[in-house]
């Protein structure tokens, strides 16, 4: 089955306290992990939440948080391999969910932050779950806005699948152009369809989103060519972190599939809808998706 491209397209165009946001707001430091290494930011003390970043985007895309959460918490976030402006430290051979789960537990290790609360959004909802069933210890607590798990589908009643995979047929522009070569234009038009954006929509996006997003480009080929892991509602039924998840009030078939799925698996979970966004929400709801994650953080 044709499925929603795996991204978690981060647009920050956010401005709160009357303040607009840079792309680089936080000079970032450097840690090595696996091997590689990566940059990071580390603010705050108290209860450490890292920030996992999706696809398409590094560390940079979380910089609206990072205040807010600060003055009560310990930030961090970082960027995952083969991510951001660095070199990449191979031809891209090591692109996978399991690299990515391995690099974000030893990099949990590293700044002694574990266990952490888990922000995420899109594809780093899917590399929490695998790393709180693959490392519990790491995991105090986990919250998600609309996190991508296609297996989650299949699971899903049978005239369900069928209208999230029509659903899916507005990626196909995306995907001839990804065939066809141009990573750049690719791009655009995939951010354009997960946004549910009319054509030319990208040139509206923040220009320092915009600028994080084609830096992030490269990456696009390989993400696609990922599989997906195959997490059960079975599996998710073992984790006993307490999860919010949130969705936007205008989501698609797919997010809203997988977010209601995902807190009918999960034993300690609670859901939210935000209200007059869709999968954009934690770029277009900055202080609402703040104020649950403090809500939450208060509460646990």
């Amino acid at each position: 089955m044709p499925r929603p491209f795996n991204i978690l397209m981060l647009s920050a165009a956010v401005v709160l306290a009357g303040q607009a946001f840079g792309v680089c707001a936080q000079q970032s430091s450097m840690v090595e992990v696996n091997g590689v290494t990566l940059p990071y930011v580390d603010e705050g003390e108290g209860k450490p939440v890292v920030f996992v970043p999706t696809s398409l985007v590094d560390h940079r895309v979380w910089e609206p948080y990072r205040e807010a959460i600060a003055r009560e918490h310990r930030f961090i976030t970082y960027t995952k391999r083969y991510f951001g402006t660095e070199p990449w430290p191979d031809d891209g051979e090591q692109f996978s969910n399991e690299t990515h789960v391995a690099d974000l537990a030893a990099f949990i290790r590293t700044l002694d932050a574990g266990p952490a609360y888990l922000v995420t959004w899109s594809y780093s909802g899917q590399l929490a779950q695998q790393l709180a069933l693959a490392h519990p210890e790491l995991v105090r607590g986990m919250m998600h806005y609309e996190p991508f798990i296609p297996s989650l589908v299949a699971e899903l009643p049978e005239e369900r699948q069928a209208a999230i995979e029509e659903e899916g047929e507005k990626y196909g522009p995306a995907r001839e152009t990804l065939e066809a070569g141009n990573v750049v234009q690719a791009t655009r038009l995939f951010i354009e369809a997960v946004f549910q954006r009319a054509p030319g929509g990208f040139e509206q996006e923040p220009e320092y989103m915009r600028t994080i997003w084609l830096d992030n480009a490269r990456t696009l080929p390989l993400q696609v060519a990922m599989t997906p892991p195959a997490i059960t509602c079975e599996d998710l039924t073992t984790l006993e972190q307490p999860t919010l998840i949130l969705k936007g009030e205008e989501s698609d078939l797919f997010y809203a599939s997988v977010a209601y799925a995902l807190a009918q698996c999960l034993p300690q979970a609670d859901m939210q809808v935000i209200p007059d966004v869709n999968h954009d929400g934690p770029i277009h709801a900055v202080e609402a998706f703040t104020a649950a994650i403090l809500d939450f953080l208060a509460e646990h």
